[in-house]
């Protein structure tokens, strides 16, 4: 139940006090259950729900809707009874004795748990154990909000609570935002550059290479482009250092299905995506078509115009255009990897998110604009299907 031991708890002092608290439940972020081994007062005795029970409930019903986190913590050794309990119903079930005798046992008041029958439904209920066995059986959306912590000391309870005091969020949720936060450092580490003993960032040569010798619309596809040999070798030396390059995506790919980055919109009634939510769709768009392009097929103009083959002679190098704008094309999906990653992470460590500048998808200049209008855009996706 809701207590407080200073002055400002601001309960209805004219209403009882499971009305009061109660009601306080809409004004709450968060909802904190602590379950020991007494069921507490009865708000309605006749079908056996407690006033704990009813505000957890009352509690559910805003979490549903976005409004409000709940966090569960449950006395170890009432976690460990109701263990206890589903293994001796197993045990009783093959005896020879009773539907009444069987209940009787397995359900004896101890020193543990004064209804050991109540309070193993109330953590069944708080599981939310019947809705996750009709999603598993259906294929349907699986209930949120049903993580159960088991405490044996105050300290395991504070460690729950810490990240939601400091951060509101709870321990999972911060957990996992830190998994993904980590798996996010782990891509800029892996196409960050080292010169000198320090990270080297290559967005800035890797852009100013596609914009000082641009491959613009009308240019045909067997046409050669020429440029300075030592422009062409320092892109060489840039982006042979994406051969064999592969991107693991395991919590960055997950974390599409999660809450991580929507927001609740209380006029809709519904989750919405966020900006963060879209960069990290288009970043798993951009990573995987950087695995699929950091290849020898790609690269393979590297290979062929090397400063090597070439005896390492100044002038200037004659290249094909088809084939630069294939390298052209991983060039800026490694930009676009890197200035995502860079921006989620910053946003995980607090800060408001900011969408990064971004290349385009294609390589030839001028041309996104017509692939745009060539392509159905999410809006007009909806208006089809006749969302709005």
């Amino acid at each position: 139940m809701l207590a407080s031991e200073f002055n400002d708890f601001g309960g209805d002092l004219d209403a009882h006090s499971y009305e009061a608290c109660l009601k306080l439940i809409e004004q709450a972020d968060h909802f904190v259950l602590l379950i020991g081994g007494r069921v507490g007062g009865w708000y309605d005795f006749p079908n056996k729900i407690s006033i704990t029970q009813q505000e957890y409930r009352a509690a559910y019903e805003r979490h549903k809707s976005g409004l409000l986190r709940i966090v569960t913590l449950v006395r170890a050794d009432v976690w460990q009874l109701r263990e206890d309990r589903k293994a001796l119903k197993a045990y009783l079930a093959d005896l020879e004795l009773s539907d009444l005798e069987k209940r009787s046992i397995a359900n004896y008041p101890t020193k543990v748990a004064e209804d050991a029958e109540f309070i193993s439904k109330f953590l069944a209920e708080v599981g939310r154990n019947l809705e996750t066995s009709r999603a598993v059986r259906t294929g349907g959306a699986k209930p949120t909000g049903n993580w159960i912590y088991p405490f044996a000391t105050f300290k395991e309870v504070q460690d729950v609570l810490q990240p939601l005091v400091f951060t509101g969020l709870t321990s999972d949720e911060a957990a996992y935002r830190k998994a993904l936060q980590h798996e996010l450092i782990e891509v800029v580490r892996v196409l960050l550059l080292k010169h000198k003993d320090k990270p080297l960032d290559p967005r800035y040569h890797l852009e100013k290479h596609w914009r000082d010798h641009p491959i613009d619309k009308g240019i045909r596809e067997d046409s050669y482009l020429t440029m300075d040999a030592k422009e062409w070798d320092r892109l060489c030396t840039v982006m042979f250092y994406m051969l064999g390059v592969q991107i693991e995506m395991v919590v960055i790919e997950d974390a599409l299905t999660s809450a991580i980055f929507l927001e609740y919109d209380p006029n809709l009634a519904a989750y919405t995506q966020s900006e963060a939510y879209n960069a990290l769709f288009r970043l798993v768009e951009e990573i995987r078509m950087l695995n699929r392009g950091a290849t020898t097929d790609t690269l393979s103009l590297l290979f062929e115009q090397t400063p090597r083959l070439r005896g390492y002679q100044a002038g200037e190098v004659c290249l094909p255009t088809a084939k630069l704008a294939i390298l052209y094309s991983l060039a800026l999906r490694w930009f676009n990897v890197l200035s995502l990653s860079e921006a989620l992470i910053l946003h995980l460590e607090g800060r408001p998110f900011a969408m990064p500048r971004l290349m385009p998808f294609s390589p030839v200049h001028g041309m996104e604009e017509d692939i745009g209008k060539e392509r159905v855009t999410a809006g007009e996706a909806r208006t089809f299907l006749g969302l709005g």
